[in-house]
């Protein structure tokens, strides 16, 4: 008996999950359903914040977006589409949190001297570090720093402990003990190191915890 091409294959795939996709597409497109298929809620900073401010809609109807899906399928299309509603990009977290004052804008982790870095940080996007539906605030450890700042040099190093000392004994621990990684609070970085905000206070805060670095913040995110 003659195995059933890759094609018949593909088809047979396509009906047996038509209806599925044909249901989920129009379960994404229904606000009272939206909230039910989250992955889990909001962050405390989020809450109240539509779905729509950060998830648009993907182009199309829902009988378009099956029929793209079932030419990919079919392999008469080259990428597969979203249904209802767009993966979020760092453009959506952009609309709110972009400011003058930003230590370290996304572009920067999107150019080429940095490629190697990024695999280790996986910064292409704000979600490299920050995830929503998650009772973390950052899910980045704090340890971050080194994929960027192993060969770190500060001239007339004003810090009691060097830079130079520090990277040395890969203290990593203590970088964000004395730098905001966005630079957004009015916090000075001290000149002790002993003064530097303690490690289990920076986890404390990436698990969801109270900020260390205190309020007002320089810039707060935009009302979507």
């Amino acid at each position: 008996m003659a195995l059933p091409s890759a094609r018949v294959v593909r088809i047979l795939a396509l009906l047996a999950v038509l209806p599925t996709a044909v249901w989920a597409g129009f379960a994404l497109t229904q606000a009272n359903i939206q909230t039910s298929l989250a992955h889990g809620p909001l962050i405390a900073a989020h809450d109240g914040v539509a779905c729509v401010a950060c998830h648009s809609k993907t182009p199309g109807t829902v009988r378009q977006q099956v029929q793209a899906q079932v030419r990919y399928v079919l392999g008469l299309r080259e990428t597969p589409v979203d249904f209802g509603y767009a993966a979020v990009q760092s453009d959506q977290c952009l609309a709110c949190h972009a400011r003058p004052n930003e230590r370290h804008p996304i572009y920067r982790f999107r150019e080429p001297r940095f490629a190697a870095a990024v695999q280790k940080v996986e910064a292409r996007s704000c979600l490299g570090c920050h995830s929503e539906h998650h009772p973390q605030t950052v899910t980045a450890s704090p340890m971050v720093c080194q994929a960027c700042h192993g060969d770190l040099l500060v001239k007339n190093d004003p810090v009691d402990v060097s830079h130079v000392t520090l990277v040395a004994q890969e203290n990593w621990s203590s970088c964000l003990g004395c730098h905001d990684f966005h630079g957004n609070h009015a916090f000075k970085a001290p000149r002790k190191l002993a003064k530097a905000l303690p490690e289990n206070a920076i986890w404390a805060y990436f698990q969801g915890g109270a900020d260390p670095y205190g309020h007002p913040k320089l810039y707060e995110g935009k009302a979507p």
